[in-house]
């Protein structure tokens, strides 16, 4: 028995890298804090967010997802701003991804209570944009201050990187132990 032979529009399909596809929630408040989260399985800390399942919408998985880590159910808005990370796709850690940061609004003070999902994440916090370096590495903050700047702009930018670059930032910010509580 003979293996068939790809159709050309097949054997591209093979070959196209995969990407996996994520959310960043971006919630503020009256004051100009922004809701960040930190996991147990990653530094630094981060908004609200992750992968996005099959079936879903970028804004479907972003108001899952926040609600699922904080709590609060809120509706996502606009796209903000899209972050790529470059990879080879040598193996599942190396493989490309976009993430998606949605608006999903700002919430009244006092600040509505967080219920942090046990299993995944460790701690959150309202944090002022000037304080964004205490808790992540310079890349992550310039991804986060796109972010913020198209929600007063409307101007959405793509960011991107490499997966070396994301894991330089990563142990750099971990190594100076910053956010740490």
């Amino acid at each position: 028995m003979s293996t068939p032979t790809p159709t050309p529009a097949a054997s591209y399909l093979a070959g196209i890298a995969r990407a996996f596809p994520a959310v960043s929630c971006v919630v503020g408040d009256p004051a100009g804090r922004v809701l960040l989260v930190r996991c147990f399985n990653r530094e630094p800390w981060g908004c609200p967010g992750g992968v996005i399942d099959p079936g879903e919408t970028p804004e479907q998985a972003a108001e899952r997802e926040l609600t699922e880590e904080t709590g609060l159910r809120l509706r996502a808005g606009r796209l903000l701003h899209l972050a790529w990370a470059v990879g080879d796709a040598s193996d599942l850690p190396n493989m490309p991804g976009v993430q998606f940061y949605l608006d999903l609004g700002t919430v009244p003070l006092p600040h509505p209570a967080l219920r942090l999902q046990p299993d995944e994440i460790r701690d959150a916090a309202w944090v002022a944009p000037a304080d964004f370096p205490a808790f992540m590495g310079p890349l992550r903050v310039s991804r986060l201050q796109a972010a913020l700047a198209a929600r007063a702009s409307g101007e959405v930018r793509v960011l991107s990187a490499t997966r070396a670059e994301l894991a330089a930032d990563a142990a750099a910010f971990a190594s100076g132990r910053q956010g740490s509580s």
